[in-house]
C-alpha cells in the first residue's frame, strides 16, 4: 500500500473541499438600508441523492468548450423567493432533503460602499456560493444572517447559488420530531445591502427599565478607524439631539434624562429615531416602555397588566404555506386583534420581522422564542452552541422592538435531563447579559395535580423556575389528561411568580357539532367549547396567572397527526379553521377577553 499517495490524496481533498465560513450576525434594520432585492424566481435542482457538493454544482459550466456539461439550472424547475418549496411544487409537498437554488443578477458597484448579501431566513440550513466561490454557511431556519461580498461582485452577470436543506436529525434544532410542518426553502427576503465603509452596524436604544425618564443608548460602528468617531442620535418630534463618541472598539454609550410618551397596547406610541455617523444615517421607529415583575404581578410602565393572548404559527393555513410577506403579517396580526388580544406568543421560533413590527405598531405585546422544542440533544456541544447562536440572532434582530417583552429559551423540554438543566441555566444568564430590559421565560410542562385542603392545585417542580422571570405552563386538561376535579376547585401555582398559561385547549373539526360536551373522541365543537369553559373557570381561581395564550389561533398542518377521519395531517386545536371559519371556542375566548378588557379599564 502506497501511504504517500493516500496522504497526498487526503490533503488534496481537504484543500479542495469548501471550508466552514460561518455567517455574520445581521446588521440592525436592513429594511432601512439602501438595498437591491434579489427576490423573485430562482432556478432549482433537486438533490435527493446529495450529489451536488461532490459534483460541484456551485460552479456553472461553459457548454461551448467542447466537453460534456452535465450541469444546467435554467429551463426546468423554478421556485419563488421568498417562499417554501413544499406548496410550490407537488413533488416537494413532503420533501426533506437538499435543493440547490440559483439565479443571475447585475449589481451596481460603488467605490465608496461596502456590500452585504443578507438573508431574512433560510429553512433550515444553507451553504452560499457567489460566482463559484463559497462565501459561507448558516444553520437555523428562522433568523437573519449576512455575508460581506465587497470586491466579489461584477456589474454584469453575477450568479448566486445556495444549497438548502430542511433535514431533521438528532443534533438539529428543532430535532427529529416537532409538531409543525417542516417547510424548506429560502423563506424570507434576500437583499444586496449597500453601506458606507464605516457604517452603523448595531444600536440598542431604550429607556432604563427602572427609570423611564432616562434614555440608554448603545451604538456600534463597523469599519476601519472607528474610534473617536462622532455619533448623533435625534428624536426630532421632541427636539432632542444627543451626541456620542466611540471608544477604541467603535462603541458609543450614553444615558440621558429625557421625557418620553411611553408605549402601551392602548396607545402604541413610536418615535422616529435617526442615527448619524459620518456618511451613514439610518432611521427607525422605536417605542419606549418598561416591563418588570413585582411578586406575582406583571408591570408594564409600572402598572399591572393582564395578557389577553393567543399562539400562532408562521403559516397561512388555507393556502398550506409558510407566511412570509407584509400582507401575511397583516392577516395574522389582525386575526389576533379580532379576538381582542393584546399579546401574541410567536410559537415556536422567531417569526418574520414584518409580523413583529406590525404587531408593535398595533399595540400587541409579544413572547418570542427559539425552537428548542422537546427532545433536544442538550448533551451535544454542537447543539448547545447552535442554540446560543439562535438566541443571539433573535435578540440582535428584535432588541429595539418594545412590543417584545419576553424572550423564551425553550418549549416543553424535560426537567429530568441534567444536561438540559445545566445548559438552560447558562442560556438564561446569556440572554440576560445581552438584554436586561426584557423578561426571560420558558414554556414548561409535566405539571401534576396536588390535593391541598379544599383545592386541587396544578404544580410544576422544575429547577428552571427559580431562574425565570415569568413561568409558562403548557397543559391540556380535558384532552391529553382528564381534569383532576371540578374546575371550580382547581388552582394553578407558579410559586409566587407571574404565570402565563402558555398553551391549553383541545381539538375539534369546525362544523362538527354532533358530539356531546363529555365525549372526548367526538372531535366536536361542543366538546372543545366545554373544555375552554372549564379551563377559564379554573384560571380565574389563580392569583399567579397574569395572562393566557390558548393553543392555537388557526388549525395548522403537521404530518404526525394521524387520525384519518378527523385530523388528516392537521393539528385541529385551532380556534379558527383553515377556511377561516371560527369555532365555538373562539367566541368563548372573545367573550372572556372582552370581559377582561373592561375589568382592566375599570
Amino acid at each position: 500500500m502506497n501511504y504517500k499517495k493516500i496522504k497526498l490524496f487526503l490533503i488534496l481533498i481537504i484543500i479542495s473541499a469548501p471550508g466552514i465560513l460561518y455567517a455574520d450576525i445581521s446588521m440592525q434594520n436592513v429594511s432601512g438600508r439602501e438595498k437591491q432585492s434579489l427576490n423573485g424566481v430562482w432556478n432549482i435542482l433537486i438533490d435527493a441523492y446529495d450529489e451536488g457538493l461532490k459534483k460541484k454544482w456551485y460552479i456553472l459550466r461553459d457548454s461551448n468548450n467542447g466537453g460534456l456539461n452535465e450541469l444546467c439550472y435554467e429551463g426546468n424547475l423554478t421556485l419563488r423567493v421568498p417562499g417554501d418549496w413544499n406548496h410550490q411544487l407537488p413533488e416537494l409537498y413532503l420533501y426533506e432533503g437538499h435543493i440547490w437554488y440559483q439565479r443571475r443578477f447585475d449589481s451596481k458597484i460603488l467605490p465608496d460602499k461596502r456590500m452585504f448579501l443578507h438573508f431574512g431566513a433560510v429553512s433550515n440550513n444553507c451553504i452560499v456560493f457567489l460566482n463559484g466561490e463559497k462565501i459561507g454557511e448558516h444553520k437555523g431556519g428562522f433568523t437573519p444572517f449576512q455575508f460581506e461580498v465587497t470586491g466579489k461582485l461584477k456589474e454584469k452577470d453575477n450568479y448566486i447559488i445556495l444549497r438548502v436543506d430542511n433535514i431533521r436529525g438528532e443534533n438539529t434544532i428543532p430535532a427529529l420530531s416537532f409538531d409543525w410542518w417542516n417547510y424548506g426553502g429560502i423563506t424570507r427576503d434576500v437583499d444586496l445591502v449597500y453601506v458606507p465603509e464605516n457604517y452603523i452596524q448595531d444600536y440598542f436604544i431604550r429607556v432604563d427599565n427602572n427609570d423611564t425618564g432616562k434614555l440608554d443608548i448603545k451604538v456600534k460602528l463597523n469599519g476601519e478607524n472607528v474610534s473617536r468617531k462622532e455619533i448623533v442620535v435625534e428624536l426630532n418630534e421632541i427636539n432632542k439631539k444627543i451626541t456620542l463618541k466611540t471608544d477604541e472598539n467603535g462603541i458609543a454609550r450614553s444615558s440621558k434624562k429625557i421625557s418620553l410618551e411611553l408605549w402601551s397596547p392602548e396607545k402604541p406610541k413610536l418615535y422616529d429615531v435617526a442615527i448619524t455617523s459620518g456618511n451613514d444615517k439610518i432611521t427607525d421607529r422605536i417605542g419606549f416602555r418598561s416591563i418588570k415583575v413585582d411578586g406575582n404581578k406583571l408591570l408594564l410602565n409600572g402598572k399591572p397588566i393582564y395578557l389577553r393572548g393567543v399562539n400562532f404559527h408562521e403559516e397561512i393555513a388555507n393556502e398550506k404555506r409558510r407566511a412570509y410577506s407584509k400582507a401575511d403579517a397583516e392577516f395574522l396580526v389582525n386575526s389576533a386583534l379580532e379576538m381582542n388580544c393584546n399579546f401574541i406568543r410567536l410559537a415556536h421560533y422567531p417569526q418574520s420581522e414584518y409580523t413583529v413590527r406590525l404587531a408593535e405598531e398595533k399595540g400587541i405585546l409579544m413572547w418570542e422564542e427559539i425552537p428548542l422544542w422537546q427532545k433536544i440533544n442538550f448533551a451535544s456541544e454542537e447543539v448547545c452552541k447552535l442554540a446560543e447562536t439562535m438566541a443571539d440572532e433573535m435578540i440582535q434582530r428584535d432588541k429595539n422592538r418594545c412590543g417584545v417583552i419576553i424572550w423564551s429559551i425553550s418549549n416543553e423540554t424535560s426537567k429530568f435531563s441534567k444536561p438540559r438543566n445545566k445548559f438552560l441555566a447558562e442560556l438564561v444568564t446569556r440572554v440576560k447579559s445581552l438584554d436586561n430590559t426584557r423578561l426571560v421565560s420558558s414554556a414548561l410542562h409535566q405539571s401534576q395535580a396536588v390535593k391541598e385542603d379544599e383545592w386541587t392545585v396544578m404544580k410544576l417542580e422544575d429547577p428552571l423556575i427559580e431562574l425565570l422571570d415569568v413561568v409558562g405552563y403548557n397543559k391540556y386538561l380535558g384532552w391529553y389528561q382528564k381534569f383532576p376535579c371540578e374546575p371550580e376547585n382547581l388552582k394553578w401555582e407558579a410559586y409566587g411568580k407571574p404565570l402565563i398559561i402558555s398553551e391549553f385547549g383541545a381539538e375539534c373539526v369546525q362544523g362538527n357539532n354532533l358530539g356531546d360536551t363529555t365525549n372526548l373522541n367526538s372531535w366536536s365543537e361542543t366538546y372543545m367549547e366545554n373544555v375552554y369553559k372549564k379551563d377559564l373557570i379554573s384560571f380565574d381561581n389563580s392569583e399567579d396567572i397574569v395572562g393566557l395564550s390558548p393553543w392555537i389561533l388557526f388549525d395548522f398542518r403537521v404530518p404526525r397527526r394521524s387520525h384519518a377521519l378527523f385530523q388528516k395531517g392537521w393539528n385541529r386545536k385551532g380556534l379558527i379553521s383553515p377556511e377561516y371559519r371560527k369555532k365555538n371556542a373562539w367566541y368563548v375566548m372573545k367573550c372572556y377577553y372582552d370581559k377582561k378588557y373592561y375589568e382592566c379599564k375599570e
